[in-house]
């Protein structure tokens, strides 16, 4: 269920950091036709050779950030016109940075991406991560922190060096009423363009 991270160290670093700077300056444009018959859209980062689940340099990171809020406020300068309302979000994961994306939905994909996420109480959020304060167009945005969570049964907790005992956890139930324990894996920005 949770896999380990690798930790064996990526050798070339200037040749991937070329490449992704190369691909990154590519903006990703707003497939409308898909939009329209999936009432969603989204773009998600291929960070290779790091993995999904892992935390490139920095570097890396920022260019992807960058790259993303750039897409994020090019597609809702192409949505604002069109739909009256919708849902468009630069989701930025910690620690799987590479899960991050850009998300758009109309209809009942707006609602439903609305709901994905909880939001934690400022009091309870960590800061945005400093490392993409300066960045261009990541002010413009307003960012809320959301916990990510996952379930797992209880006789998973049973093994002593359980991988959900070393992270926030709490009981809870699923929706037939059985119970499982609600895990804290990481957390979740949500970048929204912030509208008057």
């Amino acid at each position: 269920m949770y896999r380990e991270k690798r930790k064996k160290k990526v050798r070339g670093f200037r040749r991937f950091l070329r490449e992704h700077q190369h691909r990154a300056a590519l903006p990703h444009t707003l497939d409308v036709h898909y939009l329209q018959e999936a009432h969603r859209d989204y773009i998600k980062l291929g960070l290779f050779p790091w993995s999904v689940d892992s935390k490139p340099p920095l570097p890396i990171r920022q260019l992807w950030v960058t790259r993303l809020v750039d897409d994020c406020n090019r597609w809702h300068a192409e949505l604002a016109p069109n739909y009256p309302d919708f849902y468009l979000a630069v989701w930025l994961y910690e620690p799987d940075f590479g899960r991050s994306q850009v998300v758009a939905g109309i209809a009942e994909k707006q609602a439903w991406y609305e709901q994905v996420f909880a939001e934690v109480a400022e009091a309870d959020a960590p800061p945005f991560p400093a490392e993409y304060q300066q960045l261009p167009g990541v002010a413009d945005l307003h960012w809320t922190a959301c916990a990510e969570i996952t379930t797992c049964w209880p006789e998973d907790l049973l093994d002593v060096d359980a991988w959900a005992l070393k992270k926030p956890h709490w009981p809870g139930n699923t929706a037939d009423g059985r119970e499982v324990i609600v895990v804290q894996i990481g957390w979740v920005w949500v970048g929204r363009v912030q509208t008057a």
